[in-house]
């Protein structure tokens, strides 16, 4: 049954935010929730629809098999200015996108077609930012030495303000207490598994404690009118409209397999299978645009899953979810949510953090306003790592890393590239660094006054 409706709604295809198939797959979606004699409701919202028109790549004569990276913009040119960029994994491609902006790029990872979105300007800024002024394309690796030569790179793309489409169903409970669970239905190629089973695991999921918001939401791959925070718009947007009172905890389900991991606020481990929990908030989820509202958290997720954003994305006949469901029914929907404040407090000890902020930070927990403090929360992208992380008081995080690494991006603060190639620009950096540490030091430490 759970997989015969996975298969339902990717019949329809590749969903792109705004585009006219969406409406189709939220109504199946409202089918699943009506069947379940929910109470249903659907959100428009206004989002950035990017389409294919046309493509073509050919070298030497010869036309090889592309996709365009989401958000390229057209181009028709004849050139040997390009790059081939074998990547290590998907999360690179901003990096080196921005590295060889003088260079139409051409990247490849395996033999699956795979897409990612684009970004041109400042990372993790949630402000708009510059479109993408340059197309990049993807290959499959067997085609690589055929890209050779002159070689004509044809692309008709369109950017144009749509209309998304979220559906949340609400299950009741016995008491005001509530619990968001989300997924979202918008995904690249067929998407099974990110995000479409788990749109199917909603009707699956039951409490007898907690009233159930049920939400797959449009945009969160991409809509975001050029943000570097170019997923989760859809939640970004529908929590800019929505009073979430009383919620204590919000699970989003995203791009699970049978083997996904639990990213889990500090606070709920102990709901958690321990080898099979990470002790960090995702920045990938949609449940992130709930914790910076103070939510507690937790995101099944696989990030080492082979065919993230990949043709090759199918949920086999073979597959069972029913231990995935059957743990967040007994373990969270059905037991009552308390938080180990303990376990916050051992994490806010271990942050490098000026004694005075440290010290207000443990105070606020002890008062019980341990949803105060998570509105703290942040996140980082370190070009070492490529993976984006989610800190308590993250640009304090964020800076004490640009002491020591070429390259990282601190969420709507800025970025810190280390170009210095002598001592003197060395310790001049070190010291704007440090003078930044102190400014954004004495900003927490202000807020976290104003709390008491």
């Amino acid at each position: 049954m759970l997989i015969d409706r996975v298969k339902e709604l990717s019949k329809f295809g590749e969903i792109v935010a705004g585009d006219k198939k969406e409406y189709l797959v939220v109504d199946k979606i409202k089918e699943f929730f009506e069947e379940n004699k929910l109470q249903t409701y659907i959100y428009p919202q206004k989002v950035l629809n990017w389409e294919v028109r046309e493509i073509e790549v050919e070298c030497e004569g010869k036309k090889l098999e592309a996709v365009a990276m989401p958000y390229s913009p057209s181009i028709d040119t004849e050139t040997v200015n390009y790059k081939v960029i074998k990547l290590n994994n998907l999360f690179e491609i901003n990096k080196y996108y921005r590295l060889y902006k003088d260079k139409l790029i051409i990247f490849t990872l395996d033999n699956y077609m795979r897409k990612f979105v684009l970004n041109n300007g400042k990372l993790l800024s949630h402000l708009p930012q510059p479109p993408p002024d340059v197309p990049a394309f993807y290959i499959r690796e067997k085609d690589i030495s055929n890209i050779r030569g002159i070689c004509r790179f044809y692309l008709k793309s369109e950017f144009k303000e749509s209309t998304g489409y979220t559906i949340e169903a609400i299950q009741p409970g016995r008491s005001e207490e509530k619990i968001y669970i989300t997924a979202h239905h918008d995904h690249w190629f067929s998407g099974e598994h990110d995000d479409l089973i788990s749109v199917s695991m909603l009707t699956e999921l039951r409490s007898n404690n907690y009233e159930l918001h049920l939400i797959s939401f449009t945009a969160k791959e991409s809509g975001c009118f050029f943000s570097s925070f170019s997923w989760s718009c859809g939640s970004f947007y529908y929590l800019k409209n929505k009073k979430i009172e009383n919620t204590q905890l919000v699970i989003s389900l995203d791009n699970v397999t049978q083997t996904a991991k639990y990213y889990v606020t500090p606070g709920l481990s102990k709901y958690f299978p321990v080898t099979d929990s990470i002790l960090s908030p995702s920045a990938y989820s949609d449940s992130y645009n709930f914790l910076k509202l103070g939510i507690p958290t937790v995101t099944i997720s696989d990030m080492s899953y082979p065919y993230y954003h990949s043709e090759a994305d199918i949920v086999g006949n073979n597959e069972n979810f029913e231990h995935i469901i059957k743990f967040i029914n007994s373990n969270i929907l059905n037991n009552k949510i308390q938080v180990n404040i303990d376990e916050l407090k051992n994490n806010v000890i271990k942050l490098k953090l000026p004694s005075e902020l440290k010290a207000l930070a443990l105070n606020l927990i002890e008062k019980r306003k341990y949803n105060e403090l998570l509105k703290f929360y942040g996140s980082i992208l370190d070009f070492n790592t490529i993976v984006t992380e989610t800190h308590l008081f993250h640009k304090i995080v964020g800076l004490q890393k640009a002491y020591e690494e070429s390259y990282v991006a601190i969420e709507d603060f800025g970025e810190f590239i280390n170009l210095c190639e002598n001592e003197e620009c060395k310790k001049n950096r070190e010291k704007y660094i440090s003078y930044l540490l102190n400014i954004i030091s004495a900003e927490y430490i202000s807020e976290l006054k104003n709390l008491f």
